[in-house]
């Protein structure tokens, strides 16, 4: 047994970011989201600088853009907001995030699907038959409350019926996916990612096969290898780490949504924990290995330097794998904040 650093528990939970501390208290420590002190970390998010300069841009009806296409300029407009400020624990009632939500429902078809609005007529928009737009538009909206409102079910029908044959998603309406054989992965992480926020809520028979056979699909490819060519690397930035997740996919936004699905000890994802376990850092800490888009608003890490966000989720996938093989990985905070970070090589 090695002892890590149990300054990470406490830089994990410091005050100058709410958003983490507010996420570790509930998701790591397991607190009551209604507890004191989760409820005072909660009501600081909104004020926090990289939130408020999001915030003060917001428009009096809810959005960041001129109400044709919310999904341009990248980055700028209302659908990166949607993305960016459901993941920082903000609290659903504050009056700008019900605008926004609100908002957001203007670019949903009779179909279901949401659309970006870069066509005259939403049944001709690229992101009609996307996993990654639709995907991360569900999952925001259930992160943020709305997971029992009849639209979001009409929005998880249509995201269910174009679910591929090898179980994942693509873009299949986006001009040059649409002869594709294999599904995307940042389709399908996206559209897992929503299935697994829905049914946190909302229990149904189909949502729940679609999520495992979404995570057989992430499963198969050991969650960043090629199944048919001698299990080489898919794309080396598969394996590169970042949080809050926006667009693409990596290997820890893949084993967040394996393990919230409840897949913690399938072999095909000891080689991707073992790659997280390799990039710990002699503090016990990770580092963002992505960019965050310059275009943004608000910054939320820089590459190279030690990530809350990041080193938050990695320990939220560790804290729930085990395996018989060669690794296991057991994190745990104590519920009394005071606690030190094991971790446990067997």
């Amino acid at each position: 047994m090695t002892e890590l650093d149990s300054g990470v528990s406490e830089w994990l939970l410091e005050e100058q970011n709410p958003c983490v501390r507010y996420l570790t208290l509930t998701e790591l420590d397991g607190m009551s989201p209604r507890s004191k002190a989760a409820l005072e970390a909660r009501s600081k998010i909104s004020g926090w600088a990289p939130v408020r300069r999001i915030l003060d841009k917001q428009k009096r009806n809810g959005c960041w853009d001129d109400g044709e296409t919310w999904y341009l300029p990248k980055y700028k407009s209302t659908v990166w907001q949607l993305l960016i400020l459901s993941q920082t624990g903000i609290d659903p009632a504050f009056p700008s995030v019900r605008r926004m939500c609100e908002y957001a429902f203007r670019f949903q078809a009779p179909s279901g699907t949401f659309y970006s609005g870069m066509a005259p007529n939403p049944e001709d928009d690229w992101a009609r038959l996307a996993g990654c737009l639709n995907g991360n538009v569900i999952a925001a909206l259930c992160r943020l409350g709305w997971e029992r409102d009849p639209r979001i079910k009409k929005a998880i029908d249509h995201l269910l019926s174009f679910q591929e044959h090898d179980q994942g998603w693509s873009c299949r309406s986006c001009g040059y996916h649409a002869r594709d054989k294999h599904s995307c992965f940042m389709g399908t992480i996206c559209a897992l990612d929503s299935l697994i926020e829905y049914s946190r809520h909302v229990r149904r028979k189909d949502v729940d096969r679609a999520i495992a056979s979404a995570c057989e699909f992430l499963l198969m490819h050991r969650p960043y290898k090629a199944d048919h060519h001698g299990w080489k690397i898919i794309r080396s930035d598969f394996t590169e780490l970042g949080a809050p997740w926006l667009v693409g996919y990596n290997i820890l936004r893949g084993l967040r949504a394996l393990t919230r699905a409840g897949v913690t000890s399938d072999e095909r994802m000891k080689d991707a924990v073992t790659l997280l376990l390799a990039k710990r850092n002699s503090r016990g800490r990770w580092a963002r290995e992505v960019p965050w888009p310059s275009a943004t608003y608000s910054t939320f890490g820089r590459v190279g330097a030690e990530d809350k966000w990041v080193t938050l989720n990695v320990l939220l996938v560790l804290s729930k794998s085990s395996f018989k093989g060669q690794v296991a990985g057991t994190f745990t905070l104590s519920c009394k904040l005071q606690a030190s970070l094991l971790l446990v090589l067997l």
